[in-house]
């Protein structure tokens, strides 16, 4: 079965003709079925929330939320999925200015079943709904772009956006500091993998952690305008904005996620193999050097400051050393 996925994978016509299948049969069923969400006709209190599902990432989970309230996030459910690492005390402080709201999510797997919770429960309430992983940050490439390119889609299902991934930075343990400025090593390229923002009214079903099957068939698009056909799309030149998929935050946190293991239908199933992989990968993904905007760092530093975080998610060892020969 895994030699077949990756054929399907590699082999763009026969993929998009297998999603092209899948989604006409679902398109047919969303002309009948119940929807996820239902329009009470009442003007949605917010233009744009995200959802994202957790397990023990406490010491990240700040530094994501509060860089998204930067791009215009209004509010984050943070679905936690058997975390042991305080992850509801942690974000606390976004609780209390009412930028986030916790939700305590014990099944395993946690998906489907907490993105189709979160768009029955919350969407009515937002026009759209961002679903990124805590190691995925989106990225403009100029402030503003993301409201505008949704005000440009605003008649779309969804917006895919593609994904850059970043690597170790050879970092051995977790850093002081963001994880947006100490990990500025990533692949050469952007790359066809694909996040979205979705309208949850348009919705019909979760297919898999990068895009939803919506309703009446209807396909993503890029802020380009270009159909996507599943998960993958081919990249623009000068995307409007990337997903920097920060799949390595130091050999210290490849070793933690590999131990964790992951989820799946029957329960917790550890990746030893993987821990024995990570010589092979640590140094993967650093050809080139790749920058969050500086403008977009601060602002993520001042409201983790002003809510009262420590400064070892926002301060780095150069920091540290600026401020002494300052004093």
């Amino acid at each position: 079965m895994r030699k077949l996925r990756a054929y399907v994978k590699t082999n763009p016509p026969l993929r998009a003709a297998l999603f092209l299948a899948q989604n006409a049969w679902h398109a047919a069923r969303s002309l009948t079925a119940e929807p996820l969400v239902r329009d009470d006709g009442t003007e949605p209190r917010h233009t744009l929330v995200a959802m994202v599902r957790v397990k023990d990432e406490a010491r990240f989970l700040p530094e994501w939320m509060a860089h998204h309230v930067g791009l215009g996030v209004e509010h984050v459910y943070v679905y936690d999925n058997n975390s042991s690492d305080g992850v509801e005390e942690v974000i606390r402080p976004f609780v209390e200015r009412g930028l986030a709201t916790y939700v305590h999510w014990p099944p395993v797997p946690a998906s489907p079943g907490a993105q189709h919770d979160a768009l029955r429960r919350f969407g009515p309430t937002t026009r759209w709904m961002a679903f990124f992983d805590v190691d995925e940050f989106l990225v403009e490439s100029r402030p503003g772009e993301l409201a505008e390119v949704l005000r440009r889609h605003a008649d779309r299902p969804a917006v895919a956006f593609n994904s850059r991934y970043f690597g170790s930075a050879g970092h051995e343990r977790i850093p002081r500091g963001l994880v947006t400025e100490r990990f500025d090593r990533a692949d050469p390229f952007v790359n066809h993998h694909v996040k979205v923002i979705a309208r949850p009214a348009a919705v019909h079903r979760y297919r898999n952690d990068h895009n939803f099957y919506y309703r009446g068939g209807r396909l993503a698009r890029t802020p380009g305008g270009r159909r996507v056909f599943g998960s993958f799309v081919t990249p623009p030149r000068r995307p409007e904005a990337v997903v920097h998929h920060y799949v390595y935050r130091s050999r210290e946190d490849f070793e933690r996620k590999a131990r964790r293991g992951y989820s799946t239908a029957t329960g917790q199933r550890n990746q030893v193999r993987r821990i024995e992989r990570v010589d092979i990968e640590f140094p993967r993904h650093n050809e080139a050097r790749v920058t969050v905007p500086a403008a977009t760092r601060r602002a993520t530093a001042a409201l983790l400051r002003e809510l009262g975080y420590p400064p070892e998610l926002y301060e780095s060892d150069a920091d540290d050393a600026a401020e002494a020969r300052r004093g």
